[in-house]
C-alpha cells in the first residue's frame, strides 16, 4: 500500500534522551465513520483534514467520535531498537496501533478498556504499545481512537525500559500517597461512626469510598485488578462511581452543614440535585444508547453540586452559623482542582503535570482538610456530649431530689393515718375486756401492719436503687422478734386454712447486736411469700442458732412451704425486682414483686447467704444464714436504772408535743397518759412551739417534722440557736415522724435533735428514747455542776 512520506518525523538512535513526546510530529483527524480500515484512511488521507497536535497532552473533550493519528519514527542506529509508546487515557475504549515499514503492516496491536486485560499487547493499567524499529529504517504509525462519550486525552510519549520503570516508580509514589490518604480517612472515620453513631461520619466514609473508586477507574486500576474483562458493569463503572461520588459529596455536605436548617431554598436545591442524580443513575443502569450524554451530564451535576455546597457555606456565614474552617478550605481545594480538571478536559488551559492531575491534587487536599474538619467535629460532639451528660446529671439529681421529696411525703402521708389506726387500736385493746372487740381490733392492726410493710418495701426498694440502705447496730432480743412473727404468721395461716409449724433449735437467750428491724423484715418477707403462694398444706419456720468464735452467733432460718413452687428455669430470676414466677401471679397473688429483691439486698448487707430450692407444684424451701454479734455485758445507759429508778426519772416531767394532726395528737395522748408522773402540752406547729417555750419550762420535746407555718427542722434550728430562750436551748428533742428516709434521718441528727423514731409509734421504743434522753441530760447536768 502506498504511504505518504512527506510529513515530519523523529530520528532516533542509541543516544536519544527518553521519555520523548511525539506530539510535534503527529497529526490527527476526525473521521465520519468508525468503520474505516487503515487502507481506506491511507487512500483518503490526502483529502482528510489532518492537523498537528497543539501540545504534549491534547484533550479532545467529551466525544463519541472516531479519530486517526499519524506520525513517523526513524531508527538511525545500526541495531534494532525497542520502545514503549504511551497514548490515550486508561479509560479510552479502543486504541488500535498500526506500524508500517515500506508500505507493509509489520505490527497490528489493539488495546483499550473494551479489550480483555489479558489480551492487551502490554499488561499495564495504561494503554502502552511495545514497538520495535528495525536498524537503519523508518516506520510509519497510524493509531485509531474510539470512545463512547468520555474525554479522549492524547499523551504520545515514547519510553525505553529505563524511562518506563522510572515513570512507574514516580506514579506509584504519587498514587500511593493519594490512595493512602483516602484509605486512612475512610477506615478511620468508619471506626468513628461505629463508635459514635453520628450520621455525618458514615456519609463522609461513603464519599471517600466513592472518590477512591472513581479515581481507580480513571487511573485504570479498577479495570486491571477488578473487572479485567469488558462487560455491562465494566462499561458503566466510571459513570456509576462519578455519579455516586457527586451524590455522596452532596449528602455528606447536606448533613454536615445542616442545610435543611439554613433556608428552604438551599434545602429544596439539594433535594432537586439528589433527584437529578437518582434519575441519571437510573438512566446509566438501564438506557445504554444515551451513554455519550452521560459523561458531560455527570460532570455538570458534579459541578452544580459543588456550587451548591459553596453557596450553602456562604449562606451559613451570612446567617452567622459557624462553619468549620477546615471544611471550607477542603471544599475550596476541591473546587480549584475540579475547575482546573474541567478546563483541561475542554483544552481551555495548557496541559501540564499539574493540570492533568489537578483532580487528584485537589481531591487529596480536600480529603485531608475534610478529615481535619471531622476531627474538629469529634471534639465538638465530645463537648456537646459532656454538656448533655452534665445536663442529664443535673436532671437526674433533680429527679432524685423530687423522688426523695415524693417518698418522704408519701411516707409521711401514709404513716400519719396508720399511726392513728395502730396507736388507737392498741390503746382500745388494752382498755377493753370484750373478746369480739379485741379480735376485730387485732384484724385492724394486722391489716395496718401489712400495709405498713408494703410502704416499707417501696421505701427500701428506693434506698436499694440509690445504694442508701444502711444497717443499724443496736442491741435487740431475737426471741421477741421471732415471737411477734409467729403470731402474725399463725394468724395469716389460719385465715387460709394452713398449718403453721415452728421449730427452735439450740435456743440462746443472749441478746444480739445488729439491726432488728431489717432482720425482722427479712424473715417477714419470706414468710409472707410462703403464705401468699401456698393454698393448702403448711408453712414451716425453723430457727437454729450456733455459737462461733469471736463472740459471733450464726443464725440459720429455714422457711418451707407446700405451695405452687418455682420452675427451674425461673428460679434464678426470683431476686430480680418486680419479678414473680409468672406475670399473672401479680393479679392472682397480689404484691409488688419486690419482696425477695429486698430480702436479697438485706442478706447481702449482713454478709449472709440465701439459698432457694423448689419443686414445681410441690413447694419451696428458703435457707438464710446470717452471722450476728452477741451483746457484751456492758448494758446501755437506760439499762443502768431499775424500773423504780426509771419511774423516778420520769416523775414530774413536762413534755411539749409538737404535732399538727389531731388524730396523731390523740394517739400520743393515749400513750403519754399511761406514763406515771408525766404531763404534756400540744403545739400545732413550730411557731406555737417556740411561743410555748418562752412562756413555760419543758423537759422533753416530741417534734413532728412536716407541719404548716413552721416545720420541725426550722423550729429545732431556732431552739438550738437560743431563739426560744437560753434555758431551752439544750432541751432534749426527739423527732417523731412518718418520714423514714435516710436523708431525713441524717438531717435530724445534723440539726441537733437527740433521737429519731418513726410512726406508727412503738410505745416501748418511745419510752426508751425519752428515758435515754432524760438520763443523758441528768448526767450532763451533774457534770456541769
Amino acid at each position: 500500500m502506498q504511504v505518504r512520506s512527506s510529513y515530519a518525523q523523529i530520528s532516533l538512535n542509541q543516544e536519544s534522551v527518553l521519555p520523548l513526546s511525539l506530539h510535534s510530529v503527529a497529526e490527527i483527524v476526525q473521521v465520519d465513520s468508525p468503520d474505516y480500515t487503515l487502507e481506506e484512511i491511507i487512500k483518503k488521507e490526502n483529502s482528510l483534514d489532518f492537523h498537528a497536535l497543539e501540545n504534549s497532552i491534547t484533550d479532545l473533550g467529551f466525544t463519541d467520535q472516531t479519530y486517526w493519528l499519524r506520525f513517523s519514527l526513524e531508527n538511525n542506529s545500526d541495531q534494532s531498537q525497542t520502545y514503549y509508546l504511551e497514548t490515550a487515557r486508561p479509560i479510552t475504549d479502543v486504541a488500535h496501533l498500526y506500524q508500517l515499514h515500506q508500505g507493509k503492516i509489520i505490527s497490528d496491536q489493539l488495546s483499550g478498556d473494551l479489550i480483555k486485560f489479558a489480551d492487551r499487547p502490554f499488561n499495564h493499567r495504561k494503554i502502552i504499545f511495545p514497538i520495535t524499529l528495525p536498524a537503519g529504517s523508518k516506520s510509519d504509525f497510524y493509531i485509531k481512537y474510539q470512545s463512547d462519550g468520555e474525554v479522549i486525552s492524547l499523551p504520545l510519549v515514547l519510553n525505553d525500559t529505563s524511562s518506563l520503570v522510572s515513570s512507574s516508580f514516580f506514579n506509584q509514589l504519587i498514587f500511593g500517597f493519594f490512595y493512602g490518604v483516602l484509605f486512612i480517612a475512610g477506615v478511620t472515620y468508619l471506626f468513628f461512626y461505629f463508635g459514635m453513631k453520628e450520621s455525618s461520619f458514615i456519609y463522609y466514609v461513603a464519599y471517600v469510598l466513592s472518590v477512591a473508586l472513581l479515581h481507580m477507574n480513571l487511573d485504570g486500576y479498577f479495570y486491571q485488578y477488578i473487572t479485567q474483562d469488558p462487560g455491562w458493569f465494566a462499561n458503566r463503572s466510571l459513570l456509576i462511581f462519578a455519579a455516586l461520588s457527586s451524590l455522596a459529596l452532596g449528602t455528606y455536605s447536606y448533613v454536615y452543614l445542616k442545610a435543611d436548617e439554613i433556608s428552604n431554598f438551599i434545602k429544596r436545591s439539594f433535594q432537586l440535585l439528589f433527584l437529578a442524580h437518582g434519575i441519571l443513575l437510573l438512566s446509566i443502569l438501564t438506557y445504554t444508547a444515551g451513554q455519550a450524554y452521560y459523561y458531560p451530564a455527570v460532570n455538570a451535576l458534579g459541578f452544580l453540586m459543588l456550587i451548591l455546597v459553596i453557596l450553602t457555606i456562604f449562606k451559613s456565614f451570612l446567617a452567622k452559623i459557624h462553619v468549620d474552617t477546615f471544611f471550607s478550605i477542603g471544599i475550596a481545594c476541591l473546587t480549584f482542582g475540579f475547575v482546573i480538571f474541567i478546563l483541561n478536559n475542554f483544552s481551555l488551559i495548557p496541559n501540564s503535570f499539574f493540570a492533568s492531575n489537578a483532580s487528584k491534587i485537589g481531591t487529596g487536599a480536600e480529603i485531608l482538610f475534610l478529615s481535619l474538619s471531622m476531627a474538629n467535629r469529634i471534639r465538638l460532639l465530645k463537648t456537646e456530649k459532656e454538656e448533655i451528660q452534665e445536663i442529664a446529671l443535673m436532671r437526674a439529681e433533680e429527679s432524685n431530689d423530687m423522688k426523695s421529696y415524693f417518698l418522704s411525703n408519701m411516707s409521711h402521708e401514709l404513716r400519719t393515718p396508720l399511726n392513728a389506726i395502730v396507736g388507737l387500736s392498741k390503746s382500745i385493746i388494752s382498755s377493753t375486756d370484750d373478746t369480739t372487740i379485741k379480735n376485730n381490733l387485732e384484724v385492724i392492726q394486722y391489716s395496718s401492719m401489712s400495709l405498713l410493710g408494703s410502704i416499707d418495701d417501696i421505701l427500701d426498694y428506693s434506698k436499694i436503687e440509690k445504694g442508701e440502705l444502711k444497717l443499724a447496730h443496736v442491741e435487740f432480743d431475737l426471741h421477741k422478734i421471732i415471737q411477734e412473727l409467729k403470731v402474725v404468721t399463725n394468724q395469716k395461716s389460719r385465715e387460709k386454712g394452713l398449718e403453721f409449724v415452728y421449730e427452735e433449735r439450740n435456743n440462746i437467750n443472749t441478746k444480739l447486736v445488729g439491726d432488728p428491724i431489717r432482720l425482722k423484715q427479712i424473715i417477714s418477707n419470706v414468710l409472707n411469700n410462703a403464705t401468699k403462694f401456698t393454698q393448702r398444706g403448711q408453712i414451716k419456720l425453723i430457727v437454729n442458732t450456733e455459737e462461733k468464735k469471736g463472740n459471733k452467733l450464726l443464725l440459720t432460718l429455714d422457711i418451707e412451704d407446700t405451695g405452687v413452687g418455682i420452675a427451674k428455669d425461673k428460679i434464678t430470676r426470683i431476686f430480680d425486682s418486680f419479678s414473680q414466677e409468672q406475670i399473672n401471679d401479680k393479679r392472682k397473688y397480689g404484691g409488688f414483686g419486690i419482696g425477695l429483691c429486698i430480702v436479697k439486698a438485706l442478706v447481702d448487707l449482713h454478709h449472709g447467704s440465701i439459698k432457694v430450692s423448689s419443686v414445681k407444684n410441690e413447694g419451696t424451701q428458703v435457707m438464710i444464714k446470717i452471722e450476728l454479734e452477741k451483746s457484751i455485758a456492758a448494758p446501755k445507759n437506760q439499762d443502768l436504772m431499775t424500773q423504780v429508778q426509771a419511774e423516778k426519772l420520769m416523775q414530774d416531767k413536762h413534755f411539749l408535743v409538737v404535732e399538727d394532726n389531731t388524730v396523731n395528737q390523740l394517739v400520743i395522748k393515749s400513750i403519754l397518759r399511761k406514763w406515771k408522773g408525766v404531763s404534756f402540752d400540744f403545739a400545732n406547729d413550730g411557731l406555737e412551739a417556740l411561743e410555748a417555750l418562752t412562756t413555760k419550762a419543758y423537759d422533753v420535746i416530741l417534734m413532728d417534722l412536716q407541719m404548716p407555718e413552721m416545720d420541725g427542722y426550722e423550729a429545732t434550728e431556732l431552739i438550738r440557736a437560743g431563739k426560744s430562750g437560753m434555758n431551752s436551748k439544750d432541751i432534749p428533742i426527739i423527732a417523731v415522724t412518718a418520714d423514714t428516709t435516710e436523708k431525713t434521718k441524717a438531717r435530724v441528727f445534723a440539726i441537733g435533735m437527740d433521737d429519731y423514731i418513726t410512726k406508727p409509734i412503738d410505745q416501748e421504743l418511745l419510752y426508751a428514747s425519752v428515758e435515754k434522753a432524760l438520763y443523758l441530760e441528768k448526767i450532763k447536768l451533774n457534770i456541769d455542776i
